[in-house]
């Protein structure tokens, strides 16, 4: 009895330690924009040409993730130049665009939304938040949601913000590392050798 309870022990040890250990490992996450340059927002083609103009600068990110868990990244700085747009530009105007978005080197594309809103004293540009875009890799899955941005220009110039995302990282079935499996497997082949040692021991004894 006492030899199976130490077996068991031993062998849940080795369980344990197979499932933290790959968990423990810090995994780098990379994010790259493309950027995007959209110009003539509202315009109604008597204003100024090429304006307003929403830029977001291409970008790179890394953060060390160990195992599931979240996280606020940077996509694009971005500058919002206001002038004038023509004198029935006035209102809301919608529009769509989309930029390259890689992480660990696998691309997708981020279809985004906004609207710019055209006043006579404050032009406010808006995007909105987007439907998650899910990245699946061997081991773990990454998924992106845009949070919502916002930038007022007041009067002609050039206005600064940041286009951020929530970044979330979940384990999938984790393939366990070799040197891991080597462990493992040593493990329980000692455990395996101690039992068969100590029925000889016994055998002999009678």
């Amino acid at each position: 009895m006492r030899v199976l309870t130490k077996v068991s022990l031993a062998v849940a040890a080795l369980i344990v330690f197979f499932a933290v250990a790959p968990a423990a490992k810090a995994d780098p996450i990379t994010i790259q924009t493309s950027g995007f340059s959209l110009p003539n927002l509202g315009n109604d083609g008597t204003g100024i040409s090429g304006l307003d103009l929403l830029v977001g600068a291409a970008s790179s990110t890394t953060r060390n993730v160990n195992g599931r868990g979240s996280f606020i990244a940077m996509l694009n700085p971005l500058e919002f130049t206001t002038g004038f747009t023509g004198a029935n530009s006035g209102g809301a105007h919608l529009f769509n665009f989309t930029q390259l978005l890689t992480i660990n080197g696998m691309t997708q594309t981020l279809n985004l939304s906004g609207q710019i809103d055209i006043d006579h004293l404050v032009d406010t540009v808006h995007i909105f938040q987007s439907a998650p875009l899910v990245f699946n890799f061997n081991t773990f899955t990454v998924t992106v949601t845009v949070l919502p941005a916002d930038i007022e220009g007041w009067g002609a110039g050039t206005f600064c913000g940041n286009l951020k995302a929530k970044i979330r990282v979940d384990n999938c079935n984790p393939v366990p590392e070799p040197a891991t499996l080597t462990l493992l497997g040593l493990g329980l082949a000692g455990v395996a050798a101690k039992v068969r040692q100590r029925r000889k021991s016994k055998a002999a004894g009678a």
